[in-house]
Order: structure tokens, then sequence, then C-alpha cells
């Protein structure tokens, strides 16, 4: 039977699992094994979103986890510092073009996602903090935030890059600075200034997970609030029970 290789970042606070072979799908829990029980889920959301077929009779069994992570951050919180074994090895344009496909089309998902909110400056959860600043509470904060994090993340794999323009222009525009550096493709390791550790495929997974980590809490409260058919899906998420 196969199995699907699982990397875990975790501490007392909780942990968080990414599955190697499909950049951007993760489960958050207390523990390792809480987030194991969420992964099947998880994954076949995931796959439904990213190759058009949901992997549906996955188990807990069917994953194993090959690397395991303790780390000071709040993984609770959705921080995140980890670089996997396999984002080290080199890149062909092939799998730079797909991964670069599904970045475009995420980032496009999420505007279609929060052109369906009826309004869009509407508070949807109580403010708080976290390691970042102030939770983004509304639809357009939540695009907000995520849009702003492109300029970070092309700095960490040190490509000039500002924010300028909605979601979708300004993917876009990050993958044609990316390519407009010379020899893209070749595995480098970047440190950013907080010692953190980048490759060009830790910044795409990153950019999946971080979509799709505010998509879904997006996608969650706002059917809360209205209608359930009036809230675009486009990330296959499965409505809570």
């Amino acid at each position: 039977m196969a199995h699907f290789e699982v990397i875990a970042e975790y501490n007392e606070h909780g942990a968080m699992l990414w599955a190697d072979a499909f950049p951007g799908a993760y489960a958050r829990g207390e523990t390792v094994s809480k987030a194991l029980e969420k992964f099947p889920k998880a994954l076949s959301e995931y796959a439904h979103w990213a190759h058009g077929t949901p992997m549906l009779h996955l188990a807990e069994s069917d994953f194993v986890v090959t690397h395991a992570y303790q780390t000071a951050l709040r993984v609770d919180d959705a921080d995140s510092d980890v670089l996997f074994p396999s984002e080290r090895l080199p890149m062909d344009m092939t799998e730079y073009t797909q991964k670069k496909q599904l970045c475009i089309r995420s980032a496009q998902d999420f505007e279609k996602l929060v052109a369906s909110i009826p309004q869009k400056d509407r508070a949807l959860r109580k403010s708080r903090r976290t390691f970042y600043g102030k939770i983004p509470c509304s639809a357009r904060e939540m695009a907000e935030h995520t849009n702003r994090t492109l300029e970070y993340y092309a700095h960490a794999v040190s490509v000039p890059f500002e924010n300028e323009g909605g979601m979708l222009e300004n993917r876009k525009r990050l993958f044609r600075a990316i390519e407009a550096t010379p020899d893209f493709l070749f595995p480098r390791v970047y440190t950013d200034t907080d010692g953190e550790l980048w490759t060009l495929k830790k910044l795409m997974r990153r950019l999946l997970w971080h979509d799709r980590i505010h998509a879904h809490a997006l996608y969650r409260l706002a059917i809360t609030f209205w209608q359930k058919d009036r809230i675009a899906n486009p990330f296959c998420f499965t409505p809570e029970k």
C-alpha cells in the first residue's frame, strides 16, 4: 500500500503537518496525532482543487511522518519555517511551470472568493493579535494581508519586488520578477534576516499554503453569515458539519 510522506512541525502549543508531494496541503492540531486525524480530509480537498479529483477513502494509516521538527514558533497560529529536504533539490522547467500555474490559479480563486462576499468590510470574527500583528477580520483585510506577503516571500529569495495592485496581477508580477533573475532554477538556499532558510520551491509551497489557510478561514466564516450557495468555493472546501 502506498503511503504519503508527511513533514511535521510541532511544540507544546500545537502541530502543523505538510504533505511533501502536495505543496500547499496542510493540517493543524493540538498534537501531531490530532493533526493526522484531519489530514485525509485536508488532502482530499486540496487534490480536488489542484487536480480536479478528490482523494476519497483516505485514512490516517495512509500517512507516514518521515520528518518531524520541534520548533519554537507558534505553529498553532500558523507560523512556520521548515525547509523540506526535497525543497533543496533541483527543479526543472516542467515542475516550475506546474507549480507557478497553481500559484497563479490560487490567487485568481482567492479573488473569486472575495468577490462573492456581499459585505467585504464586515468583521467576520473578533479581533486578536498573533505573532504577525492583528489578524485580518474582514474579507478585504484577509485579501490585503494575503497579498502583502508576496513582497516578504520575494525578498526571502533575494528577488527585487514591491507589492502593487490586486492579488492576481501582483502574483503574475512576482513570477515575472523571479524569471528575470539569472539562473532562477538553480537550487540556491537563501537565509533571510531572521535566519530562516528558503528556496524557490519553498516559496511556492508557502504561497499556496498562505492563500489556502486564509481562504479556508474566510469561506468558513462567510457561510456562517450568508447562505452557502451565495459564497464562491473555488478551493473545494467541505463545509463544517
